[in-house]
């Protein structure tokens, strides 16, 4: 009914038989959130507006309903892995191989129309193989978690659901309350960008999966929409306060790590994951798909860093509320015109059958790494 490949697992997605497309529009949003911070950020936005303007807090607040984006990916992979019963390394090695092609036709494409782009052959390589490089942070603490996703499931579910509670308010309370906190990275969580924090969203995912129907998270929609509101709120609230008192923006409690953003994340996912999709599923089911290869290409170190830097400087020049809509705007445009490459990429794959030989060189690594 739904093809097998592509490196989010699509079959996670169909639950009891029924597509859950509610959680294909929660990725595609935190893809779009994901776009927004690098038009925020990399692309200049944030820098060109005057401290303490109307422009410079209506940014940050853009920036801080994005920020929770990377926990809702993170939280997914639990919601979707917990009750995964085939153990493969196939993502794993389907990611990289997806990285390296899209970073090939990048290359190639950028090299024929600016000559002169690289100044050797460590350009080259690091263009061919952007993790090299340090690029590409998700993907490469990604991949150790769903290496380690079997075992993983396995510990989570050897707990009962009050132990597995347990273990994520100690995680939240020691990883991102106590950190946030006091402002010191006790535990070189990198403000996010690390394995560790990956899987602390990945085992909070796996609990609100586990107890669903328990706790009640589906009669709590609205609630949980208001959550996330309510703390991009607090978090612009309380930042406009501190900036006035001490003269200087501190960002606080605003990071991967801070339990306000991986709230607003949680509020997000309870929200979304029960929307009623009826009309333009293949679709929904198609932009979902893609939202790795959408990551893949316009992160890639060419196009993040010669194409993206500073091109959205103009966007701080604005009227206040027209930053929320133009950013928005682009983010969708954006996220709409490269996941046209990332379907051909899932078709080419397809077609050049190369699914199937990933498939099977992951079968013969799965029986030593997995064993029953």
């Amino acid at each position: 009914m739904f093809e097998k490949s592509t490196i989010q697992g699509r079959e996670e997605f169909i639950m009891m038989g029924k597509r859950n497309y509610g959680l294909d529009i929660a990725r595609i949003c935190a893809m779009c959130g994901i776009i927004i911070l690098h038009i925020l950020g990399q692309g200049g936005v944030l820098a060109s507006c005057e401290f303490n303007s109307t422009n410079y807090w209506i940014a940050w607040w853009v920036e801080i309903c994005a920020y929770c984006s990377v926990d809702l990916f993170a939280i997914l992979s639990g919601w979707l892995g917990i009750y995964k019963k085939k153990h493969s390394i196939f993502r794993a090695i389907e990611l990289l191989a997806v990285v390296l092609f899209c970073s090939i036709i990048i290359t190639v494409i950028l090299a024929a129309a600016v000559p002169g782009l690289f100044e050797g052959y460590g350009d080259i390589i690091h263009s061919i193989m952007p993790i090299l490089a340090g690029r590409y942070w998700y993907i490469t603490c990604y991949i150790p978690l769903a290496v380690l996703q079997p075992f993983i499931n396995k510990m989570l579910l050897a707990l009962t659901e009050r132990q597995h509670r347990a273990l994520c308010l100690l995680s939240i309370i020691l990883f991102a309350l106590i950190p946030t906190l006091l402002r010191v990275d006790f535990f070189a969580l990198k403000d996010g960008y690390s394995f560790i924090w990956l899987t602390v969203c990945y085992v909070i995912g796996a609990y609100l999966r586990r107890s669903e129907s328990e706790c009640g998270i589906s009669g709590c929609r609205y609630r949980a929409l208001g959550t996330f509101f309510g703390g991009s709120f607090l978090l612009l609230a309380g930042n406009l306060v501190l900036s006035q008192s001490l003269g200087y923006d501190i960002h606080y409690f605003i990071s991967y790590t801070s339990p306000v953003t991986l709230l607003m994340a949680v509020g997000l996912l309870v929200y979304m994951k029960d929307i009623n999709v009826k009309w333009g599923r293949r679709t929904v089911k198609a932009l979902s798909s893609a939202a790795f290869d959408i990551y893949i290409i316009h992160c890639h170190i060419l196009i993040f860093d010669r194409i993206l830097k500073d091109r959205f400087v103009w966007i701080a020049d604005l009227p206040a509320p027209a930053i929320l809509v133009i950013t928005v705007v682009y983010a969708c445009v954006i996220y709409l015109v490269l996941a046209l490459p990332g379907m051909l990429r899932i078709f080419l794959f397809e077609k050049a059958r190369l699914n199937r030989m990933m498939q099977a060189g992951a079968k013969k690594i799965d029986g030593r790494i997995y064993p029953e």
